[in-house]
């Protein structure tokens, strides 16, 4: 059997669609899986071999530092070798695989044309021609590659060759299929992820002022700010004194926390990337029996609104966000009823192990040819 190896010149070691999901589910279907990231030192975690590259601190340092040692580390590989990577600025590296005889895998996390739109640090007017330029880039990587795997359906439009649908649902253990949540102490709300505006960090911190000038409701935010500059801008909100702010936290922490807060919070800006994503953090929340309050964007009512689990809201308007959070918090009874089918829609359709069936079954087919 030819060994799998993982490539990121982006994400962390322990990122969760990567690591958790990807390689440990390699892992525990019996195959030998590398995963080349960015981390303090070469190991080996839960039976994957960590080949560590050195932490970049500016983007700069990926194209100078990281992609350099990712060619370098990958061509070290037999033939019998599948790579599979995961970020649009390693399509050369993919391509120049293909070129030596090895079986490539594209992962794509996000629509990246339209994430081009929305990057500051673009000029405005270079967007739309790299956008274009990367959407056609795309594609040929997507002609040459042995598979492209998405993450949603409107990305799979994007493509034509090879494509395979991997959607971003939660692991759920079986052993904790029935388990009960425990009581909540009903009184915190909850955000985990990236912290930028384009992700709603104003607006939520801003709601939370609103809401606490009548009652005592905290945001416990848990996560990473996208730079120094967001940081200082929402520290310096007068609801940010409601904030407990945590930094990064583990799964087990994560875990402990959602299951004793009121709701969760998705409130992400309606730009064009994220009106077609599926946060994994909305599967992950409904898993742990949180409602979601969340950005009221068409794809996201056939999660929240079809299954009944939490109430969508104008992501830019801080009143109407706390106004669903008020909701809740006043109809607790409710608020419990709306974690419980959210939790029952990821048991029964919204699950990891569905996922991972067709991740095994590409595998063994590329294995195989």
């Amino acid at each position: 059997m030819g060994k799998l190896v993982q490539l990121s010149s982006v994400h962390h070691s322990k990122d969760t669609r990567i690591f958790y999901k990807i390689c440990k589910s390699l892992v525990n279907h019996g195959f030998e899986v590398d995963l080349i990231i960015q981390h303090h030192k070469s190991e080996k975690k839960n039976g994957i071999n960590i080949v560590a590259l050195p932490i970049a601190t500016r983007k700069l340092d990926r194209l100078t530092k990281i992609i350099p040692r990712i060619i370098y580390k990958s061509f070290q590989y037999d033939k019998g070798t599948i790579f599979h990577f995961h970020d649009p600025e390693l399509i050369p590296v993919g391509l120049l695989l293909k070129m030596f005889g090895y079986k490539v895998i594209y992962d794509v996390h996000e629509d990246v044309p339209k994430t081009i739109l929305e990057k500051e640090w673009i000029p405005f007017f270079l967007r739309k021609t790299i956008s274009l330029l990367v959407g056609f880039i795309e594609k040929i990587g997507n002609r040459a590659f042995d598979a492209t795997i998405v993450v949603t359906n409107s990305i799979r439009n994007r493509f034509s060759h090879q494509t395979i649908l991997i959607q971003n649902y939660p692991i759920v253990k079986p052993e904790n299929k029935s388990l009960e949540v425990e009581k909540r102490q009903r009184e915190d709300v909850f955000y985990v992820g990236s912290i930028s505006f384009v992700r709603g960090i104003r607006e939520i911190v801003k709601a939370i002022e609103l809401l606490n000038r009548d009652r005592s409701i905290q945001l416990v935010l848990a996560g990473t700010f996208i730079n120094s500059e967001v940081e200082k801008q929402v520290k310096s909100m007068e609801g940010w004194k409601y904030v407990k702010f945590l930094g990064h936290i583990d799964r087990e922490e994560l875990k402990r926390i959602a299951e004793s807060c009121l709701a969760g919070l998705v409130i992400f800006h309606p730009i064009p990337n994220h009106i077609e994503a599926q946060p994994n953090k909305i599967f992950e929340y409904m898993g742990y029996e949180l409602p979601v309050i969340g950005s009221n964007f068409k794809l996201w009512e056939e999660i929240v609104v079809q299954n009944d689990c939490g109430i969508l809201v104008n992501p830019l308007d801080p009143n109407e966000i706390a106004k669903a959070v008020e909701r809740i918090y006043n109809d607790p009874i409710e608020g419990d009823r709306m974690g419980k089918r959210g939790k029952n829609a990821v048991l029964r359709k919204y699950i990891w192990e569905n996922e991972e069936k067709k991740l095994i079954q590409l595998y063994n087919q590329l294995l195989i040819d």
